[in-house]
This record gives C-alpha cells, sequence and structure tokens, in this order.
C-alpha cells in the first residue's frame, strides 16, 4: 500500500478518535506523518504540539530547512516576531546559506521593529536568492525595511 492511501486511512481513524489505530508504527517518522502531525495540530491551534511536530522534522529530517521555518512559525504565534527570529539565529550557523531561512528571519526581525538587522538578512537572502526581492517588495511586514532605505 502506498504512503498517500496509509496517510488517508490515518487521517480517517484519526477522525473517528482511534488514534492508535491512525498510524502504522512503520510510518510514524517519515516526513509526510510528521508533517500532517503539525499540520493538524497547527491548524487547532495547539502550537506547542505542532512545534513539537518539527522538532521530530529536525531530527529524522534535517536536510530540509522546513522543520525549522515550521518552528519558527510556532514560536511566533505564541512568543513573538523577536523569539521567532531567535530560533532560526541560533542555528544560524548550519542555515547559513538557506535563502529561505535568511529571508525569514528578516521577516521576523521586520516584524520585531529592528529593522537594520532585518535589512542585513534580507540583503544576504536576496544575494543567494534573487526571488525574495520581489517577496520584499510585496510583503507589507517589510515596510518599516522599505522605508528605512
Amino acid at each position: 500500500m502506498n504512503l498517500r492511501t496509509r496517510l488517508s486511512r490515518s487521517n480517517g481513524y484519526r477522525e473517528l478518535g482511534m488514534l492508535d489505530e491512525s498510524i502504522n508504527q512503520d510510518d510514524v517518522w517519515t516526513y509526510e506523518v510528521i508533517k500532517a502531525k503539525y499540520l493538524t495540530y497547527r491548524d487547532a491551534k495547539q502550537f506547542e504540539m505542532a512545534e513539537a511536530m518539527t522538532k521530530a522534522m529536525r531530527i529524522y529530517h534535517n536536510n530540509l530547512t522546513e522543520g525549522w521555518l515550521l518552528r519558527a512559525e510556532c514560536v511566533f504565534e505564541t512568543r513573538g516576531a523577536k523569539k521567532a527570529a531567535e530560533v532560526l539565529i541560533e542555528d544560524e550557523d548550519s542555515l547559513k546559506e538557506q535563502a529561505d531561512v535568511l529571508f525569514a528571519i528578516g521577516r521576523y526581525l521586520a516584524l520585531a521593529d529592528e529593522l537594520l538587522k532585518a535589512r542585513d538578512y534580507l540583503r544576504t537572502a536576496i544575494k543567494l536568492d534573487n526571488k525574495y526581492r520581489a517577496e520584499f517588495i510585496q510583503d507589507e511586514a517589510f515596510d518599516g525595511v522599505w522605508e528605512s532605505f
């Protein structure tokens, strides 16, 4: 049986409240299952549990930056933009070449009104991947940064 079918069945069991049957133990740490759990918790506004799922993402799938970004999103929801930026900055050494992470740090710093730091991260992100230039211009979170130039 393919993973998509197993996830569909898993969601059905979960909706019926049959949590023990919801996930095959062989699939517990696959990326798709962890992300499905994350999305379930996030949509239920259970951000602490969603953050726990991002820890599993970072442990079992550390080659993907999404776990770090989703953790920052949970922290943003519970503790604010400054803490979300700090969460990403603490792992900055291993993620310093990841434009998406640097852009997220810049965005959270801009939301925390730390405009000069935000500009530095944004510049680096745009140098690494030019697609973030358009996102920077379009995202209202960066209005303060834009005005500071």
